[in-house]
């Protein structure tokens, strides 16, 4: 065999390597999200989706947004977004994906949650129509959406992201890769399906 057909067929050789490392097939050995996880969420769900937005698709969709936001779509690889609904509260359990993330070394990170306007109280001259003095009204019920995010940290940067949204009858759950921060994902909500969610404060919390 000459050296010259050598030398094409090494060259064969590598770009196949590099195009199997950068295929989907490759990357989903490193899933951010086991099946399990996943299957444990949609048990009891009454509705489920699942919406997986890759590179050309996130580039298609970015063309209309602002240059900065498209400056943070262009770092990333793929968004995916599970989104499951209950008929009543109580019926999910987060316990399986909390664990899986602490087990493998992510940064947890919560969101702090604003706290309910104070109920207005009625004045002195506030009565009922037998003259009593009025009844304060209930105060509103604390917001029982939480949010959480999980990091994945590669060489000081941020390569991956987990955000949750979920309250008592829903879970959203959406799974970036790529190069991106807490702050860059402010910038994402209301787009590729995640949630405007109130995340101005993130704070570290070690709770499982």
């Amino acid at each position: 065999m000459s050296s010259r057909r050598v030398a094409i067929l090494a060259s064969v050789a590598l770009l196949s390597a590099a195009a199997l490392t950068l295929s989907p097939t490759a990357r989903a050995d490193n899933s951010l999200l086991t099946p399990q996880a996943l299957a444990a969420l949609g048990a009891n769900a009454t509705f489920h989706t699942d919406v997986t937005f890759d590179e050309s698709m996130l580039h298609a969709a970015s063309q209309t947004m602002p240059d900065e936001d498209r400056a943070i779509v262009a770092k990333l690889h793929s968004i995916s977004v599970h989104t499951f609904r209950y008929s009543a509260p109580g019926l999910y359990d987060l316990a399986a994906i909390r664990a899986q993330f602490d087990s493998e070394g992510w940064n947890h990170l919560v969101v702090k949650q604003p706290r309910p306007q104070a109920a207005a109280v009625p004045g002195p001259a506030a009565t009922d129509p037998d003259g009593t003095p009025a009844a304060a009204p209930p105060a509103p019920p604390r917001d029982p959406m939480r949010t959480e995010v999980w990091v994945r940290m590669k060489h000081s940067n941020v390569d991956g992201i987990v955000l949750l949204v979920a309250n008592q009858r829903s879970v959203n759950l959406i799974v970036i890769d790529g190069v991106i921060s807490p702050l860059d994902l402010l910038h994402l909500r209301g787009h590729f399906g995640i949630p405007r969610f109130h995340g101005d404060e993130f704070e570290g919390d070690n709770q499982q």
